[in-house]
Formats: structure tokens, sequence, C-alpha cells
């Protein structure tokens, strides 16, 4: 059934973009059936770099569903969740870590400052 969820995770109204508490689909809490995400793991299939919806979740796999209609499992923290929503289509900004090469996608707030990242939200604690 589509939007049914399992675990402590709820159904949101609107769909997320990242924000500095939840840059990717296992950060958030609230998920939305159809939540449109990037693939920023190259496992499986090349689908690295590709963008798609989510369709099913639990902790540990992500089931998300391509434009040609593959239908594919992922770690749902390879899954960064878009900046923002312009004219209803989900922009991705990403960029990759200098310390640790992991991409990470930018929160609209810090796409609007002066300086980006450079460095992502786990490397920033060190």
């Amino acid at each position: 059934m589509p939007g049914a969820e399992e675990g402590p995770f709820k159904q949101a109204s609107n769909f997320s973009v990242a924000t500095a508490e939840a840059r990717n689909l296992r950060d958030l809490r609230n998920r939305k059936y159809g939540q449109p995400i990037y693939v920023s793991s190259d496992h499986p299939l090349a689908r690295k770099g590709q963008t798609a919806t989510w369709e099913k979740f639990n902790v540990r796999l992500a089931v998300v569903k391509f434009l040609d209609g593959v239908v594919l499992g992922y770690d749902p923290a390879d899954l960064l969740l878009p900046t923002c929503f312009e004219n209803a289509r989900p922009v991705f900004e990403i960029r990759t870590c200098q310390s640790c090469r992991a991409p990470f996608t930018l929160t609209q707030q810090e796409v609007e400052e002066k300086q980006e990242p450079t460095r992502c939200p786990a490397c920033l604690e060190f």
C-alpha cells in the first residue's frame, strides 16, 4: 500500500528538502511517498548521480523508483534530499567533501550564503 510506513516514521504532508539536521533519507523523520531523492552511491547498477523517488523504506533499506521504471534498494544514507523545489521540480545542489570525498547536499540557507561549506556535516563534527 503506497504511503504505509514501518517503524517510528510517519507520513509528511509535503515533500522534504535538506536541512542542517536532515540531508538524506535516513535522517529524515517525516517521509512522504514519492519523495524525490538523489542517489549518491554507485551501487547497484551504476545509478550514481541519478534522481528517483522513494517508494518504500525500512531502517536499513530504501526502495526507490527511477524515471525509466527500474526499482532498486539503497542504504537510506546514500539518498540525498533536494535543496529546494522550483516550479514544483526538485533542485539538487550537491557538493563533494574536501576531507572524505563523500557527496552531500546543500541546504537552501547554505546556497544563499556567500560562502558554501567545503566539508560534509560528519567531517565538520571532528
